[in-house]
């Protein structure tokens, strides 16, 4: 006999889940008789639709009632923000227009003076493709400039002119070549008129461009011909231009007035309505003194809100109406929803025994969610019979419910079979062949429960467990050979003298996870290590027959197992299908 090593008897401190086996079948749900007449139930649609559509109209009737009020506000801050969008995207245009014409004849004036020539009229002709449509260039003597010659000369604007030639007002942009010669462009009202309406982000606005308050550069919706020049009338007078409100715009008129809050603008009647002008003085560049603004319906930015207060009483009497209403709906809503979620909570800790069947109900989809649960209810409790409540609540605590959760551990195996059992079962009836099985597993799988074990499957007369997973048990070794020795004292003190175990303990390296079909899953282990388990509980037959409990463990478990345990040492045996010899110990 070898050395003897007594196993303690304290429980290891990890706990294990049992085995799952994932069966499907068909169970049929619980489910009451029907009466013979079918009480009204109201459906939660209609009374969730009944609340909300209340609600929305006690909504509606509050924000129409607010904004009856207050529309005047809302206009002015609307029309506020649109105006200063507006007039800085105008003048951000106007400013990039003159400062394009500026450097192209910078551009030119450059060439010129690199180029040391006199330019022609020939020469101009490529550039007259890079200046807005209708304008024209032209030559002339310079006057002797005293400019530095690395410096780029300077573009300079007129003001608009009568000029021949042209039909509308002209403006003249003038640049020294730095040869001897002038560059003068011709830009006609026509230009502005176009850039005006290049200005509008909105078909309901209208651009317009003012030479001071008085004169009209573009406005947009009058034809070209209300701008044609004359000598003594450059640009047409704003007053006289016919064709648009534009024209009373400085009127004073009863319902005219400033728009204020920081924005320049008015509110005027004209031609039968009411329009309102934004505008702005530019105070720099070339445009500097221009006035540039919108012009726009004032009906057609903001609607005045018709409002009377009927319609406020009534909007405030539906809101106390929708509220008794939504608290007797949320009580009939609120106490099942809640019995059913605290049932809920309880089959998410598995306890099915403890979850309450649910009452009916006279609301429609809510009496189906209760009958529907407690079926679930009834066929879980079937169910929990056939898989391990241990090893699943354990998954879920270890997140491992995902399918193909494979992984490869250091785990101890544990096959106990029933020695004669097949020759015992032909002398029993399949009632008595039943009961002295379930007797036996529920001695095994207590055994082993106990022990923070996890039963893989039931073989025949058969069992197979292991520990070291799902948890992670480091002490794996110790607490199987503490489940055998539990298993080993109940077979013994129990009254069967026909009951003979054989056990085989093997500690090694397997695959552990969810093996099988994405319908049927085992959580299960699968290794050499399995094979040499199940190898050690048949060589316990040649061990010793007629022994109640023989159970077999190899070196590798029992190295792993504290000291003060006491086995014997059967030194190095040759199992079946194995080609190595491996030590093998007698621990029961």
């Amino acid at each position: 006999m070898g050395p003897e090593r007594r196993l303690p008897d304290k429980k290891a401190d990890n706990g294990a889940g049992g085995l799952t086996e994932h069966l499907q079948g068909d169970i049929a749900a619980q489910s009451e008789p029907s009466a013979a007449a079918k009480p009204f139930r109201l459906p939660v649609g209609i009374a969730l639709g009944l609340v909300f559509s209340v609600s929305l109209v006690v909504l509606c009737g509050i924000i129409i009632a607010f904004l009856a009020s207050s529309d005047r506000n809302i206009a002015k801050r609307l029309l506020n923000e649109q105006a200063r969008a507006v007039l800085k995207g105008h003048e951000e245009v106007l400013h990039n227009f003159f400062t394009r014409q500026e450097h192209l004849f910078q551009s030119i004036a450059s060439h010129a003076a690199q180029s040391g020539r006199r330019m022609t009229s020939s020469d101009l002709t490529p550039y007259l493709e890079l200046l807005p449509e209708g304008v024209k260039l032209d030559l002339g003597r310079a006057v002797l400039d005293e400019a530095p010659a690395d410096r780029l000369p300077e573009a300079n604007w007129s003001e608009f002119k009568y000029r021949q030639g042209f039909s509308t007002a002209v403006r003249e942009l003038e640049i020294d070549l730095g040869n001897g010669q002038i560059l003068l462009g011709y830009f006609p009202q026509t230009v502005f008129a176009r850039l005006a309406r290049e200005m509008s982000w909105d078909e309901r606005q209208r651009i317009f461009l003012l030479a001071g308050p008085d004169r009209a550069i573009a406005v947009d919706g009058v034809p070209e011909e209300r701008f044609a020049a004359s000598p003594g009338a450059v640009l047409p007078d704003l007053g006289g231009l016919s064709g648009t409100p534009l024209r009373l715009l400085w009127h004073d008129q009863p319902r005219g007035r400033e728009l204020g809050e920081g924005i320049e603008g008015r509110l005027f009647p004209a031609d039968g309505g009411m329009y309102t002008a934004i505008y702005g003085e530019v105070t720099s560049g070339p445009a500097s003194g221009w006035i540039v603004g919108t012009l726009y319906r004032a009906d057609e930015f903001g609607a005045v809100l018709d409002q009377t207060w009927v319609v406020l009483y009534v909007a405030l009497g539906v809101l106390i109406v929708g509220a008794i209403l939504s608290f007797l709906v949320g009580r009939m809503l609120g106490r099942p929803l809640t019995r059913l979620a605290m049932s809920a909570a309880e089959l998410r800790q598995l306890n099915f025994d403890e979850a309450q069947r649910l009452p009916r109900s006279r609301l429609a989809e809510l009496d189906d969610v209760n009958q529907a649960f407690n079926g679930s209810v009834g066929a879980l409790n079937a169910f929990a019979k056939y898989v391990p409540r241990e090893l699943v609540s354990r998954l879920i605590e270890e997140g491992m419910t995902r399918s193909r959760n494979i992984e490869l551990r250091e785990m101890t195996i544990v096959f106990a079979d029933l020695a004669g059992f097949t020759g015992k079962a032909s002398h029993l009836t399949p009632e008595e062949t039943a009961n002295y099985l379930n007797t036996y597993f529920e001695t095994v799988s207590e055994a082993i429960a106990e022990s923070d074990g996890t039963i893989d499957k039931f073989l025949g007369d058969g069992v197979m467990a292991f520990w070291g997973a799902p948890s992670d048990q480091p002490d794996h070794a110790a607490m199987a050979i503490r489940a055998v020795a539990k298993l080993a004292e109940r077979i013994n003190a129990s009254g069967s003298e026909d009951m003979r175990v054989r056990i085989g303990v093997h500690t090694g390296k397997v695959v552990v996870g969810d093996i099988g079909t994405t319908a049927r899953m085992n959580y299960t282990v699968i290794g050499d290590a399995v094979n040499v388990a199940a190898r050690l509980q048949e060589h316990g037959k040649e061990v010793d027959a007629s022994a109640r409990v023989i159970a077999l463990a190899s070196g590798e478990t029992v190295a792993q197992i504290p000291e003060g345990y006491g086995g014997m040492s059967l030194g190095k045996v040759k199992l079946r299908g194995r080609d190595e010899p491996l030590t093998v110990f007698r621990i029961a």
